[in-house]
Parts: C-alpha cells; sequence; structure tokens
C-alpha cells in the first residue's frame, strides 16, 4: 500500500508499506479522508525528534472498517468511523484518575504506532467512533482538531458575555472560535495572520479581526475588545502571539495555551509583571475521550461547522504539495485534507 514513512528525525516521504493485518481487538480500515498539522511538518523537518521511529504518520483520520480481528465486539465491515488516535491502557493509575497524557504506557496513531497517511490502518476498536449517518468521513477525520478546541475552551472555563480573544487563525483556533461563541461572549476577537483566514474567522462569528503582523497589534486587539481580555486561548505558534495574548489580558484574566505551540520558540516571563497582573496561564496539552465525544456531539448537532476549515484536498501522493501549502499562512490553506486512496 501507499503510505507516508519516517524513519528518523527528517527522513520522511512516500513508501510501499505492506498493508496491516489486524490482531486481536483491531480492525482493519480503509483510509477515505486524513489530516495533518503543525506537529507532522515539524516530524517531517525533524524537529520533533522523540518519535516512535520508524511509523506511518497521520492522527487526524476516518475510514470504513474493512475487517475485523479476533475478539472484536461492535465494530462491522462496512462501518463508517472517525479515529481516536489516543492507546491508552486503562489500567495504570494516571488512566484510572482520568490522566489521559500521563498514561504509563501512552501510545498514539501517527506518533508511536502507524497512523493515518496510508491506503489501510489497523486500529483497536476502542479508538473506533461510528459515524451517524448524516457526517460524513470528512467531518469525522476533523474530529480530533475540533477535540482540542472542545478541551481548550473547557479549561478555559469561559463565563458568559466575556471578552474573549483567540490568537491564531488556524484550524484550532477557528474551531475554538466556533466553541467559545456557544458561551455567548460579550466581544469574541480573533488576532493572527492571513486576510483570508481572518475573514473566515468573521464568517464564524467573530466580532472583530486583527492582523498580527501590522502596526500596534496590542491597541487594535483592545480597540476591537473594547477593553482587556478576560479570557485569551492561543490557538497560534510564534513568539509573537504568547506576547500579545499577556499584553492583552485583563487583571486576574487568564491565558490557554493550546498545546501545538512551536518547540523551538522561547518568550521572556518577568515574574514581576506575571504577578502584577495576577494572571492565570494554563497549558492545554489536547484531549481527553470526552473532549472527542463532544466534538462528535457538536458536529452531529450542527452547532459546530468543522468543514468550514477544510480548504483544500489532495490525493496521497501530492502530499510534499499538501504540506507545502498548509505552511504558507498566506496561501488561502486552513485544513488541507489528504485522500489516501484518492486518484493521484
Amino acid at each position: 500500500m501507499k503510505a507516508l514513512y519516517t524513519t528518523a528525525p527528517g527522513e520522511y516521504g512516500l513508501a510501499d508499506r505492506p498493508e496491516p493485518q489486524p490482531g486481536p481487538g483491531e480492525a482493519l480500515l480503509r483510509v477515505e479522508s486524513a489530516g495533518f498539522c503543525q506537529n507532522d511538518l515539524r516530524i517531517r523537518g525533524g524537529v520533533l525528534t522523540e518519535m516512535g521511529f520508524p511509523f506511518i504518520p497521520g492522527h487526524q483520520f476516518a475510514g470504513v472498517v474493512e475487517e475485523c480481528g479476533a475478539g472484536v465486539k461492535y465494530a462491522r465491515p462496512g462501518d463508517r468511523v472517525a479515529v481516536h488516535p489516543y492507546v491508552l491502557c486503562g489500567m495504570c493509575a494516571p488512566c484510572r484518575t482520568g490522566g489521559t497524557h500521563d498514561c504509563e504506557r501512552f501510545q498514539a496513531l501517527g506518533f508511536t504506532l502507524d497512523g493515518g497517511l496510508a491506503q489501510y490502518n489497523k486500529a483497536p476498536e476502542r479508538c473506533l467512533f461510528e459515524l451517524p449517518d448524516h457526517v460524513d468521513l470528512e467531518q469525522g477525520a476533523l474530529l480530533e482538531n475540533l477535540a482540542n478546541a472542545v478541551a481548550a475552551v473547557r479549561r478555559l472555563r469561559l463565563g458568559l458575555a466575556e471578552r474573549v480573544l483567540v490568537i491564531g487563525a488556524t484550524p484550532i483556533g477557528l474551531l475554538a472560535l466556533q466553541v467559545a461563541r456557544l458561551y455567548s461572549p460579550r466581544f469574541l476577537v480573533l488576532a493572527g495572520a492571513g486576510r483570508d483566514r481572518l475573514e473566515v474567522g468573521a464568517a464564524l462569528g467573530a466580532t472583530g479581526a486583527v492582523e498580527v503582523r501590522s502596526g500596534d497589534a496590542v491597541g487594535r486587539t483592545r480597540d476591537a475588545l473594547g477593553g482587556d481580555a478576560g479570557a485569551v486561548l492561543v490557538c497560534g505558534y510564534a513568539q509573537r502571539d504568547f506576547e500579545l495574548a499577556m499584553a492583552a489580558s485583563a487583571s486576574t484574566g487568564r491565558v490557554l495555551v493550546e498545546g501545538h505551540y512551536d518547540p523551538l520558540v522561547t518568550v521572556q516571563l518577568a515574574p514581576r509583571d506575571l504577578v502584577s497582573k495576577a494572571v492565570a496561564i494554563i497549558p492545554n496539552r489536547g484531549w481527553s475521550t470526552p473532549d472527542y465525544q463532544r466534538a462528535l456531539d457538536l458536529v452531529s448537532c450542527g452547532m459546530v461547522d468543522v468543514k468550514a476549515v477544510l480548504t483544500h484536498r489532495f490525493p496521497l501522493d501530492q502530499w510534499e504539495t499538501a504540506f507545502d501549502l498548509f505552511d504558507d499562512v498566506d496561501g488561502g490553506a486552513l485544513h488541507v485534507g489528504i485522500e489516501p486512496n484518492g486518484a493521484g
């Protein structure tokens, strides 16, 4: 089968790989829709090095069950499913207390186990979420992105009628904007790079949009908010994004840093400045299984439009074009879909 394959940091490309065979408790999937994020670009570029090399990347995908291994109880061939990529043991103390990312045997499809940027994938049955008839496979592949947004907003503990600032016109940023809108903010401002991306944010409910690369981004952000932000979601990946968050946050405000942040970015943070504003900085490492289920529920009932961020689709053999387009903030792309079984 055709698959993207990485053997070491920076060693990344299209390869022929054996079709996987499902073991006990696993299902074989024909992958119909997949995606990728900044972390996939960092794996390709050799920036992320502590992965389970060699492996097939791709942690955002959906497909159709082709075959079931022994012991599979609920999945059936022909089922349309989205794939929850975290593979947890369910037995260790962190798992028993809800610490998803602290699982002592934590693995993830697309990072330590073979993922979905391939024509076929095998996944544990417990990682499969059957899609309702009215939810298509492209929407299913976007659930991982939305689960990140759901987790970020949950951890930020939004109240009604707050001044909310989303920094980063990224796919997760634009999905977080939609989730935050459900809390009826007084102002909901999107600050980010890329005119086309900001226009999408305005269409999705932002009350104001600020291009962060032009002058006095802090002043223009405060003007759009009608003051300082009580809650800030940092869904961008540049140094300026975190600096804007700290500058535009209100006294006793909350700043959540979404987990896809560039590992090479560092910022200076003066403790005195932090104490004087009493800002709470909240990390978001990712999502929990309930967040993933909530993401599916929000899509199923039409409260979040995940396909609003899907701008391009490519077959797998055009992956380099897809990655380069995704990496260009002015290129008009947001989420770039990959169709592993599409015609090249």
